[in-house]
């Protein structure tokens, strides 16, 4: 669980600086909500990975076959979770769906950063 703490930590720094840096830019095209709205997607899916994760680890040392298939329910969770969060945030909040496209993609990267950090 410390490795996903770690990975989530720079998926918020990464959605930080980059929604800091559309706040100081002062677009109405470009808004900082959207970006951190996007972001957030990002963390909720990882945060529900993690969680499967750990649920599959945890029937692996039982010894039952069945962890497999938590990871792929995390995987539909998380596609059903951020299509269904971006499409709120498109038609709900009525954001701009650049912001948050950007947001999103930040956190994956932050996502892939922290990952591969961990295997130093």
């Amino acid at each position: 669980m410390k490795a996903q703490l770690k990975i989530i930590t720079y998926q918020l720094a990464l959605i930080i600086i980059i929604a800091s840096t559309a706040y100081g830019l002062n677009s109405a095209l470009f808004g900082f909500k959207g970006v951190f709205y996007g972001g957030a997607i990002s963390v909720i899916a990882s945060i529900i990975m993690a969680c499967r994760i750990n649920q599959a680890a945890g029937k692996v040392l039982q010894g039952k076959e069945s962890g497999h298939s938590y990871i792929y329910l995390a995987a539909i969770e998380r596609l059903l979770l951020v299509i269904a969060l971006f499409g709120l945030g498109l038609m709900w909040f009525k954001l701009h769906p650049l912001p948050l496209v950007i947001g999103l993609i930040a956190g994956q990267v932050g996502f892939i950063l922290g990952g591969y950090k961990m295997k130093e």
